[in-house]
């Protein structure tokens, strides 16, 4: 393997960057082309660039020689495989439960810490055998907002010992599969009610509440050997007084996470195309790699990544960063391929039955029940699904997953069951022949909500059916199908106390788990990992 005394500064330069490239077949004359010009040095992918496991494992193979040809040293690929709503690769691929789904079962002492280790061996082993070395998981925020759009079930949890109990895990079931780990999103994104994608955060916790929450699960990850450290796009005025974000702050990377928490891995930058900091503030990628990060992420943008690379170069020749700032970074990433190439790919470990009935298990064990006690459904139910959408701009489409109604319905084949089907932001017309068709059921009615924060018409049709069910002496319970605070404001709605499960994520897996407990073929036994009555 090339060593740093052997590289070309523009060599050196394309080690610090980590970018994606477009979908098929046009996606890969990009990358070439751009490869071609600049010596880019890793690789991160998305569901675009998805494919069967064979399909994928010999372009990955082919983008693996390209590179190396280019910069000397094959690429990190990595790839955002965190389970639940954020899972990159599917078909061919074991279904992976998400980290608040993996929290609730072992809160409910259906599952243990060994079990979330496990099924991340899971994980990276099936990524390993394709060519992928670095999920860039696990998620170590503590969700402490219950409005936060873009971390929420992604996190563990709101208890900062348990995250980093099972973010530990986590990488360790990773690191097992030789494949390298990624916490993120320092020093945390869990109290956040913006979007990154989208704008900037700001978390106004002082310095104790940031050592006491924020900073405990990275403090943990840091102590077992966390390969690498993802940046947030927030403002912490706490940490940084002037109005930068982590990402860009030397006091945030290096007084704080370098120097005080003793960190020695890679930083690398959440993507600098996110409009928290894309087109807020100039010369991202040189101010990034001066505050302290590694590798900077460009995941989009072929012009932006060629952009970046050439920042950093001029940089360099000006005198404004040093070359040896450059080759600490390089040094690092070299040192992380050199540890990954040395531990052999497994061959074949996709889509083993044992696989599947452990995310099968863990799913199961995740779901809970919140509030009240579930009605009698053995003579079947009415089920109302709004079908999930997209929340955030990290999150992977829906379209092939089955809806709730129809695991619900495969699983009560055997009994009087209807379902309506609702968009998450039901209008007036739709309400009314929700209401309508519960009213005239002789079923139980079972309403399932999606992100109850985000779309109040759901609150309104709740609010409706409670009416129409407590007049018709009908029986009504809800799903929260992803947000377990959706709970909040569905457990007493009516002035009655009301039912409501928990399954938090809209995946195949979570259908088929809340099919079995509403069937009675399994029992809610997950334990929620936050306060469901935050709102």
């Amino acid at each position: 393997m090339k060593t740093i005394a052997n590289m070309t500064l523009e060599q050196k330069i394309g080690q610090m960057l980590l970018i994606g490239y477009p979908g098929g077949a046009a996606g890969l004359r990009t990358l070439e082309r751009v490869v071609s010009r600049r010596p880019m040095g890793n690789i991160i992918l998305f569901s675009r660039n998805a494919k069967a496991p064979g399909p994928l494992r010999d372009e990955l193979a082919y983008v693996r020689s390209m590179i190396a040809g280019r910069a000397g040293v094959e690429p990190l690929v990595s790839i955002d495989q965190e389970g639940g709503i954020v899972t990159r690769l599917g078909a061919g691929f074991t279904p992976l439960p998400g980290a608040m789904a993996l929290a609730a079962a072992v809160s409910g002492g259906a599952a243990t810490t060994a079990d979330i280790e496990a099924m991340a061996t899971v994980n990276g082993s099936e990524l390993k055998a394709v060519g992928i070395d670095w999920n860039l998981a696990p998620v170590a925020d503590v969700n402490v907002n219950g409005l936060n759009p873009v971390i929420g079930v992604r996190s563990f949890g709101e208890d900062p010992e348990a995250v980093a109990e099972l973010t530990a895990a986590y990488a360790r079931g990773l690191s097992k599969a030789g494949v390298a780990s990624c916490a993120k999103h320092f020093p945390g994104h869990g109290d956040t009610s913006v979007d990154s994608h989208l704008d900037l955060p700001r978390v106004e916790a002082d310095a104790d509440r940031l050592e006491r929450v924020e900073l405990a699960p990275f403090r943990r990850l840091i102590a077992e050997g966390v390969s690498a450290i993802m940046s947030a796009h927030v403002l912490f005025p706490a940490v940084e007084p002037e109005p930068i974000p982590a990402t860009l702050s030397r006091k945030a990377l290096t007084g704080l996470l370098r120097q005080r928490l003793g960190f020695r891995g890679l930083i690398v930058t959440d993507c600098l195309e996110m409009r928290a900091v894309g087109g807020r503030y100039d010369d991202l990628a040189a101010r990034a790699i001066l505050a302290g990060a590694d590798v900077l992420c460009v995941s989009h943008t072929a012009e932006l990544q060629e952009e970046a690379f050439d920042s950093l170069l001029a940089a360099v020749r000006s005198g404004r960063i040093p070359e040896s700032r450059v080759d600490e970074s390089a040094a690092r990433v070299l040192a992380l391929k050199a540890v990954l190439a040395s531990q052999a790919s497994a061959r074949d470990p996709l889509g083993r039955p044992e696989s599947l009935a452990l995310a099968t298990r863990l799913a199961d064990a995740s779901i809970s029940l919140v509030s009240g006690a579930l009605p009698d459904l053995g003579g079947g139910c009415l089920y109302l699904d709004h079908r999930p959408a997209l929340e955030s701009r990290v999150e992977d489409g829906h379209e092939a997953t089955p809806s709730m109604a129809a695991s619900i319905g495969a699983a009560m084949a055997d009994r009087a069951f209807g379902a309506i089907e609702l968009p998450v932001d039901p209008d007036a017309r739709a309400i009314n022949a929700a209401v309508a068709a519960a009213a005239a059921s002789s079923r139980p009615v079972v309403m399932g909500s999606y992100s109850l924060a985000r779309h109040p018409a759901q609150a309104a049709l709740a609010e409706a059916l409670a009416a129409a069910c407590d007049e018709a002496g009908v029986p009504l319970c809800f799903v929260a199908t992803r947000e377990p605070y959706d709970a909040a404001a569905l457990s007493a709605i009516g002035g009655k106390e009301r039912a409501v499960l928990c399954a938090y994520e809209y995946t195949e897996l979570s259908t088929r788990a809340v099919a079995r407990v509403l069937s009675g073929s399994a029992v809610p036994a997950g334990t929620c990992p936050v306060s469901c009555r935050f709102l």
